[in-house]
């Protein structure tokens, strides 16, 4: 590696840049999968094939691991099939929020949850479910306030899971961006079934309203599998190990990518999905690690590098070796990148922003 690993007026990346991008990642791999997925488990699963056809459909389309989130029960993550080094455990309930200004007010929800248990403590902590109990319990669809539904994610959180607001634009209908957000820190789907989806389009429009609005909001993908397993949805989590409970660490702190793309960025110590101080700092980006859903060396790639105000620079990049950037950060209040195919026009990678703690409302 040379003094300079690229050359570029608006972004000059050092030996020392990389080399502290790498030391702040420590080591971590690229993970891809399915965040949002169900299965055959019996009872009110509604998914089309089981567990084991899902294990072989992950390895065949090289496929890390997967959220299976069956409807109205718990039992799938007791079934004898379950694996924790593959399958994240949770649920997606629905409910209608009662006093929001959406003109639809219709929604669903992705409860990430570190095991079987938490999700049933938190399911029998709010009584507006009628949670049965234990493995074979279920549970109904409630309605909910603003704020009750407020409660719901901070004591999802407090029991160490993650939200996702899935498919926002095919439920509810808002012009407000902000009808889409119950709380900071959580996620909101934009890839959804697929890149080129209509629904994907109207997605990132909600989610960047969100961040002009200055909302933290991390971006993910989901699939929303019921029939077969998918390569078309993607998330990239960078963990240390391919488990439940490393991938749900990196997910709760919203270092991960929404596509099948490695983003990684630090401002000093803080990785994506962050926040800090950008006073005196330096931001260092790095591309790479496509996975093999699209990675094709005969297309043409690009990252688009973005701030608060908008674009800030494009630049080709290649899918088969990492590039690397870096820049002095200035007043805003975040970055973020994207991929780009530019033979297809397509956007495959949306990675999450760093906020600036000097910006914070």
């Amino acid at each position: 590696m040379g003094e300079h690993v690229r050359k570029d007026p608006l972004a000059l990346t050092s030996t020392a840049d990389v080399l502290h991008l790498e030391q702040v990642y420590g080591g971590k791999k690229p993970y891809y999968g399915e965040t949002h997925d169900h299965a055959a488990t019996g009872g009110t699963s509604d998914g089309k094939r089981s567990l084991s056809h899902w294990v072989g459909a992950m390895e065949a389309l090289g496929i890390d691991f997967a959220s299976i989130l069956d409807h109205r029960q718990v039992r799938h993550m007791y079934l004898p099939e379950w694996n924790d080094a593959l399958f994240l455990c949770g649920t997606e309930p629905g409910t209608t929020i009662v006093d929001s200004p959406a003109t639809v007010k219709r929604m669903h929800y992705n409860l990430h949850v570190p095991n079987a248990a938490a999700l049933e403590d938190l399911l029998s902590a709010f009584p507006e479910y009628e949670f049965t109990g234990g493995s074979e319990g279920h549970f109904k669809y409630p309605t909910f306030t603003v704020e009750r539904f407020g409660e719901l994610i901070d004591a999802l959180k407090e029991r160490g899971g993650f939200f996702v607001h899935p498919h926002p634009t095919h439920l509810m209908q808002s012009d407000n961006p902000l009808d889409y957000v119950f709380r900071e820190e959580t996620a909101i789907e934009v890839f959804y079934e697929s890149m080129t989806a209509v629904a994907t389009e109207k997605n990132y429009k909600v989610w960047t309203g969100i961040l002009a609005a200055g909302k933290r909001v991390w971006a993910i993908a989901g699939g929303d599998g019921h029939a077969c397993c998918s390569d078309a949805a993607l998330t990239t989590i960078y963990a240390d190990e391919k488990t439940n409970a490393a991938l749900l660490d990196q997910l709760k702190i919203g270092d991960f990518v929404c596509g099948p793309v490695g983003i990684r960025m630090c401002v000093g110590d803080t990785r994506m999905g962050g926040q800090c101080s950008f006073e005196g700092e330096r931001l260092v980006l790095s591309i790479g690690d496509f996975h093999r859903s699209v990675r094709i060396p005969e297309h043409s790639y690009r990252v688009d590098f973005f701030d608060d105000k908008g674009l800030l620079f494009s630049r080709p990049i290649s899918c088969t070796e990492p590039s690397y950037f870096a820049l002095k950060t200035g007043k805003c209040r975040f970055y973020r990148a994207e991929v780009w195919d530019e033979t297809r026009n397509l956007r495959i990678a949306i990675g999450n922003p760093i906020w600036n703690a000097d910006c914070a409302e």
